[in-house]
């Protein structure tokens, strides 16, 4: 059983002086009772099908898995945008340059797209099976837990706030902060979040007209412009995030959430070829192209690279 309710709202701004953008916000919350498909199971690749992470765990009471969904994004902010550069012929600005100027300046447009989410929800695991022998339960919490990212000692990114993560763990068999499920209780999930999601692509481009001979495209993306790191505590992969209770690594994550910075150039070459159907006669010196020539094929080639940077920054 799931639930979601939403509330959207969107700003847009049709093309007008060379700029048309769009702003959109969603307010949501996404509840059920396990987010795995039904065809995933509880076992790793099992007949190359998915390892399921919120199984029912006491199948007698199943609201108890109640809890917001694996994906939740309480916020969503989008904004994208297109803008022509106003240089150029017929541009508020440089507007009488000549051929040869324009064909530099003139004609470029700017776009990109910026996302910002709020952070996705993970829970802490039993390292037993209190209730169900194939399931681990979650953690209960029982006093004050602060979720804080920040960096280790060790450089570690880490989840809990100061000496959290051993004082969680050298306290587990006192029931505090966090206990361990009883029988026949599942216990919290998903009670805590992780990083939001934050991205900035962008990029330039500019066409050429080469008359009959077809167009030339050159383009510049950028994918993450602030080159912002995000990590992931997802369950999906359990040993690159310490999500298991009196386990040396809780609360540490090393899975990103987003790839670094990349950088991509490309340079495209669009054609149409035509090829001759009849021969005017030598003697009609006026004849239509169109009745002449007939579209042969058409044909793209480009050249392109990526450049990806491997120096990131973490915040």
């Amino acid at each position: 059983m799931s639930y979601y309710n939403a509330g959207q709202l969107t700003l847009r701004h049709p093309m007008s002086h060379g700029l048309q953008t769009d702003i959109s916000y969603t307010y949501s919350r996404s509840i059920d009772f396990g987010s795995d498909s039904e065809r995933s199971t509880e076992f790793s690749n099992s007949n190359n099908v998915a390892q399921g992470f919120s199984s029912i765990i006491n199948t007698w009471k199943p609201n108890l898995n109640r809890g917001v969904s694996d994906f939740d994004t309480t916020h969503i902010l989008t904004v994208d945008w297109v803008y022509q550069l106003p240089f150029g012929r017929g541009r508020s600005m440089l507007a009488n340059s000549n051929h040869f100027v324009d064909a530099f300046i003139g004609g470029w447009q700017f776009s990109g797209i910026f996302r910002n989410a709020s952070g996705l929800p993970f829970s802490l695991n039993e390292p037993g099976w209190t209730t169900d022998w194939q399931q681990e339960g979650f953690g209960v919490v029982t006093g004050n837990v602060k979720v804080q990212r920040h960096f280790d000692a060790n450089g570690n990114p880490q989840y809990f706030a100061g000496n959290s993560a051993a004082t969680i763990n050298s306290g587990v068999s006192n029931g505090t902060p966090i206990r361990l499920p009883y029988p026949g209780e599942t216990g919290q999930r998903n009670n805590f979040r992780g990083d939001g999601y934050i991205d900035l692509d962008s990029g330039v481009n500019k066409s050429w007209g080469l008359g009959e001979f077809g167009t030339l495209k050159f383009a510049w993306e950028v994918y993450n412009v602030t080159n912002t790191m995000r990590f992931d505590t997802s369950p999906v992969a359990p040993s690159l995030f310490g999500g298991g209770l009196t386990s040396g690594n809780l609360g540490i994550s090393s899975l990103l959430l987003n790839p670094p910075r990349r950088m991509q150039f490309s340079l495209r070459y669009e054609f149409l070829a035509i090829r001759r159907t009849s021969k005017p006669h030598l003697a009609d010196r006026a004849w239509n192209l169109e009745d002449a020539w007939v579209p042969h094929f058409a044909g793209v080639c480009g050249l392109g690279g990526i450049w990806t940077m491997r120096t990131s920054t973490y915040s």
